[in-house]
């Protein structure tokens, strides 16, 4: 008995001394970086109602803890220096916290998607067999990085892990690092280069907090109540609140059960009977698409199934003989066809694991003849986009065995829907706890634990995940504006900097190509007109420093380099850095010219071939390329044989745009148009 009364009260007093710990919040670690030159909050939980006493920097102030536990000191300002101790002294328990080796310098935010994620260590080269090659882009740049590293002490980061519960969060794990040559490969890629910039120019410490999350939606890192400020995000909102209410959602094996029950299965190959892989169909009526490429972004249809059609010229010495059809992914399945005859399926039911899953077909010689020959899929999508995936090389025509000669498939092709739920968001499937473009979802997870530490301001990488379509790409200024009020206004600091990426160019079978309706193009406008629309919200380009195979573009040291610009004149007030390239700022029509002014524009000049990059519209809509440039200061005047009366201009206007127009600082021009047309004009 008596050995089982010591063991309760050392039961009891072990829970006492852990009810009288303090913890204080996620990155109060030994190692941080505080921000210099303003307030600096600092928070944690206790028990309730107890005295406390913060010491920092020759600073002693008190505070107590709420009914709940929880307190907040706010000291003030510290100029950038260290290292220095933070304690924390519980003056009624006498239990005592302490951060050692802190500096005060700057501290900025980098989030987004993939590319902000995209790590120094990282090389995600496409295709595959060129990854963690040594003499990769990537490789080079980490090494360049490494070698640079002139004192590890004064370059730290935390690394916000993804956190992705449905339940809004006041912790995260991680914790400070040094930047040195064990580190910096899981530092973010763009966010070390900016940082080493930053570092380096203004010789104070920087630290940086990565939180990011490829492939995730500008509306997952916005909170539920700004999301409701906004009648299009309202409704996903409330639709996320109202999905969240099925406790099966919240059991992983009832979430994907029911998953699976609202999505939509293929109701069966009516196509086939209808004479859709026939050699002689008529298909001169069909639409035309760019394969590889989604059908919905091309509005050929929804989600749904879609046929597309290539007619291939055989030559006479393969007639007979076996070949190989190889395609990049189909999302999500496929029954293909050669001169009418099924040679090959892939996927079934509601399995998602083919949608990028490249097809290999061996079709039979007796199916083959010289001459006209015709290759025709049937592609099945239930949810996400609809499209043939992979790159240009992935589509081809060969004998069997061989490794020489083929014939390229990749272009333009026929297609045609049989089958058009129209877009079936992933909210068809039911948003769920651990979906991460759950609207809010990211915001509850890996941002508000970082409330309200003190910041310098925000770095940010985000767009592709948004630019599936014109009208979500246009939604995109709007959303991008309530999700950076909603951070200033939780953060308690004011309109702290904001700088943005613009997106690069990506896709190779667009390089170069006029497109009037890209939502690529329409979403780098909606990034520049946020620019517009808020103060101290700033945009580096990077519309010539894509990967035309890869939309992770290896070249992350440009990216951190063009942020950091941006940072040291427009926050750092480094006069003598241009921020960025040539921004559109208005235009007039004189006679069959028009002029284009720019800020930035102190030395324009032009690279390459100025046609590919400027048309010219009409009044009617029509767009032509311009065929005649001048330069004139931070002007440039432009006409077209073609267009009379020039009404608009646009530059680079496409997904894979060629950029021609820098400025003196060889910085790329911003992406733009002169008019306001509606994409349907």
């Amino acid at each position: 008995m008596k050995k089982l009364l010591c063991l309760v009260l050392l039961f009891c007093a072990a829970f006492l001394f852990a009810a009288q710990k303090i913890t204080l919040g996620s990155l109060f670690q030994d190692g941080a970086v505080f921000q210099r030159n303003t307030d600096i909050p600092v928070w944690g939980k206790t028990l309730p109602g107890r005295s406390l006493l913060a010491e920092f920097a020759g600073q002693k102030i008190r505070t107590k803890s709420n009914a709940a536990g929880e307190f907040m000191f706010r000291f003030s300002p510290v100029r950038a220096g260290g290292p220095y101790v933070l304690t924390i002294t519980d003056k009624d328990s006498k239990a005592v916290v302490t951060v050692k080796d802190i500096l005060v310098g700057e501290v900025w935010v980098a989030s987004g998607q993939s590319n902000m994620e995209y790590q120094i260590g990282s090389d995600w080269a496409f295709p595959a067999k060129f990854r963690n090659d040594p003499n990769s882009l990537a490789r080079r740049q980490q090494r360049e990085y490494i070698a640079g590293i002139k004192n590890p002490g004064k370059l730290r980061y935390f690394y916000v892990p993804h956190n992705c519960t449905g339940v809004r969060e006041s912790t995260v794990p991680g914790t400070w690092k040094y930047v040195d040559a064990k580190s910096a490969p899981g530092f973010s890629a763009a966010a070390a280069w900016f940082a080493k910039a930053v570092q380096e120019n203004l010789n104070v410490p920087v630290g940086v907090i990565v939180t990011a999350w490829g492939g995730t939606r500008v509306e997952a890192w916005t909170s539920r109540e700004a999301l409701l400020t906004n009648p299009e995000t309202a409704a996903m909102a409330k639709e996320a609140d109202r999905a969240l209410q099925d406790p099966g959602l919240w059991d992983a094996a009832a979430r994907r059960k029911n998953a699976q029950k609202n999505l939509k299965r293929d109701p069966g190959n009516k196509g086939f009977g209808m004479g859709y892989a026939k050699v002689d169909l008529n298909d001169s009526g069909w639409k035309d698409m760019v394969v590889p490429g989604s059908w919905i972004v091309q509005k050929i249809s929804g989600n749904g199934a879609v046929w597309v059609r290539k007619t291939v010229m055989i030559p006479a010495s393969w007639a007979g003989k076996d070949l190989i059809l190889r395609t990049g992914g189909i999302d999500k399945m496929d029954i293909s066809y050669f001169n009418g005859v099924e040679i090959g399926r892939t996927g079934k039911g509601l399995d998602f694991k083919s949608w990028d899953q490249k097809r290999t077909y061996t079709i039979p010689g007796k199916l083959v003849k010289a001459g006209k020959n015709v290759i025709a899929i049937r592609a099945y999508s239930f949810l996400h986009d609809g499209s043939l995936n992979g790159r240009t090389e992935d589509y081809s025509l060969s004998l069997k065995g061989s490794t020489v000669g083929s014939i390229k498939l990749a272009g333009m092709w026929k297609a045609k829907s049989e089958v058009d739920y129209g877009i079936l968001s992933p909210r068809s499937a039911g948003y769920n706890p651990e979906y991460p473009n759950t609207p809010g979802i990211l915001f509850d997870g890996m941002i508000n634990p970082l409330l309200p530490y003190a910041i310098r301001g925000v770095i940010w990488y985000q767009g592709c995940s948004n630019a599936g379509n014109v009208h979500n790409a246009k939604a995109y200024q709007q959303r991008l504006v309530t999700m950076i009020r909603d951070w200033r206004f939780r953060w308690g600091v004011g309109d702290f900097p904001f700088i943005q990426v613009q997106l690069a160019y990506f896709d190779r079978l667009q390089e170069g190509v006029f497109l009037r309706n890209s939502p690529w193009a329409y979403l780098r406008e909606s990034q520049r007109l946020v620019c517009e629309s808020l103060p101290n919200v700033f945009m580096a380009s990077v519309i010539d420093n894509g990967d035309k195979l890869d939309i992770h573009p290896q070249d992350k040291k440009t990216v951190g380099l063009r942020l950091a610009a941006n940072a040291l004149h427009n926050v750092y007030l480094k006069q003598s850095v241009i921020p960025c390239g040539p921004l559109y700022q208005s235009y007039r029509v004189e006679g069959n010219r028009i002029r284009i002014t720019f800020r930035h524009g102190d030395g324009l000049k032009v690279k390459g071939d100025f046609r590919k990059s400027f048309y010219i519209g009409n009044d009617l809509g029509a767009f032509f390329p311009a065929d005649t440039l001048t330069i004139e200061g931070n002007s440039l005047v432009l006409s077209s044989k073609s267009v009379a009366v020039p009404a608009a201009v646009r530059y680079a206007w496409s997904q894979a745009p060629e950029s021609c127009l820098y400025n003196s600082a060889d910085l790329p021009a911003s992406s733009f148009r002169t008019d306001n047309w509606d994409s349907s004009r």
